[in-house]
């Protein structure tokens, strides 16, 4: 008798301790979700901490410290749930070392970590009011409230600001910063970064190429392009507007739409920075 009663006792001491257990896990797998798969050419991996490789398709949810890996044929497209959008190209490899965000403030952090490959980020409501960071073997980048591309090799990282407030890079503790849209920083590794010079055309059209696959992703270059086309502030609107002319003829020959021109109106907001996803 004594040594059922015994049974029974550890019995029930095993069930509070899993109760506890799934207390303590359940909240936490139910904040897992970041984003989600927008669009895939292919088959992009991701895979999430505590799970196996997977194939990301479209509607696929995003998890916080998820990386996503692509080969030559691949592209994603991930839209997390603050607005901010993340093109991976092909042969690429990402982590997202952290994401928190407060729908009521509308404040958070993203920081991830680009270890090879090329990359598109648009940022959503976290950039508006901080960087979002980008970690690199040879450098750390900064973009608030606008658009940047970048490629990474092990030996140097090439960063083109698109569009926004600031891009920044710092490498060998050294800050390079840029607010001119159509400039370009590299870094190379051990070494500071680059004074920013104006990107040629050639070099964001083979990026934007990578990035571009499919007729969908296409529309979303022009509509990337069109966050600039009414811009207040630019520097040097004859050669911004070359890149955007180079940009549509590169990735979209067969979208016709109005010539394009710089008008001084302020910039609207970018779709993705003031809608979240789905």
């Amino acid at each position: 008798m004594s040594k059922y009663l015994g049974i029974v006792a550890f019995l029930s001491r095993a069930l509070l301790v899993g109760a506890a257990v799934l207390a303590l896990v359940g909240p936490a797998q139910a904040q897992v979700r970041i984003g989600v798969t927008q669009a895939t050419e292919n088959n992009p991996m991701g895979k999430p901490p505590a799970g196996v490789d997977r194939v990301l398709r479209v509607g696929t949810d995003i998890q916080a410290n998820e990386t996503v890996s692509t080969t030559e044929q691949d592209r994603a497209h991930l839209v997390f749930i603050d607005g901010t959008t993340l093109t991976v190209g092909p042969s690429s490899r990402l982590t997202i070392d952290k994401f928190v965000y407060d729908p009521v403030t509308q404040k958070g952090d993203l920081a991830v970590t680009a270890s090879a490959g090329v990359f598109r980020l648009i940022g959503g409501r976290i950039s508006k009011t901080s960087d979002i960071k980008v970690s690199t073997p040879s450098s750390t980048l900064g973009i608030r409230g606008g658009i940047m591309v970048w490629s990474v090799q092990l030996s140097a990282t090439t960063s083109i600001f698109v569009y926004g407030d600031k891009m920044t890079v710092n490498a060998n503790g050294v800050t390079s910063s840029v607010t001119i849209p159509g400039q370009v920083v590299t870094a190379l590794n051990g070494m500071a970064p680059s004074p920013p010079t104006f990107v040629v055309q050639g070099n964001l059209n083979a990026a934007l190429q990578n990035l571009v696959g499919n007729p969908n992703a296409a529309a979303a270059v022009l509509a990337t392009v069109q966050t600039l086309i009414n811009a207040a502030t630019i520097a040097n609107p004859v050669t911004l507007q070359a890149i955007v002319q180079a940009v549509i003829t590169a990735n979209a020959p067969g979208v016709t739409g109005p010539p394009i021109t710089f008008i001084n109106n302020p910039t609207p907001e970018n779709p993705n920075q003031v809608k979240a996803s789905p």
